[in-house]
């Protein structure tokens, strides 16, 4: 899925998927048919290899932006007041609603266990679709490892 990891690398992705698992919001932002944007800031949940999965409804601008332009990105991170602390992520990638079922099944227990809320809303939940970003490139930045600290990584398609 991507290009090899060096030690260093290995460990700052790592880093960052620890990061993305304390955090409950990424903004995600699309394009309507005339290009003009929009962002919406999503509930999310991940895996190893960086894949996104939010719900939504299917009538929401972001979903219909979907259909017709799949392009996105996306921003995660926490809310520093010192800039020494600034820690996030950035995302370019395509997005879609989920079609496999086992890959569905998968992403909504990890969804299901990080918003365990989400069970209270069974008439929200029944009207929500899943969807998938797939990142093609990412950047990593990290104040604490000092000031502009960042690495990007370029991802191969997925599956």
């Amino acid at each position: 899925m991507m290009q090899a990891f060096t030690p260093h690398t290995r460990e700052v992705w790592e880093t960052m998927l620890r990061f993305l698992e304390r955090r409950s919001t990424m903004t995600l932002a699309t394009a309507d048919p005339a290009g003009r944007p929009h962002a919406a800031s999503l509930y999310f949940v991940h895996d190893e290899r960086l894949r996104l999965y939010f719900l939504s409804s299917p009538e929401s601008h972001h979903a219909r932006h979907l259909q017709d332009r799949p392009e996105v990105a996306v921003t995660i991170h926490g809310e520093p007041w010192d800039w020494g602390t600034i820690q996030g992520v950035q995302i370019a990638g395509t997005a879609g609603p989920v079609e496999d079922p086992q890959e569905r099944e998968e992403a909504m227990a990890r969804y299901r266990a990080k918003f365990p809320f989400v069970e209270a809303l069974p008439q929200a939940l029944a009207r929500a679709r899943l969807y998938r970003v797939l990142p093609r490139w990412v950047r990593w930045i990290d104040n604490t490892r000092g000031f502009g600290y960042r690495v990007e990584w370029r991802l191969e398609p997925a599956p």
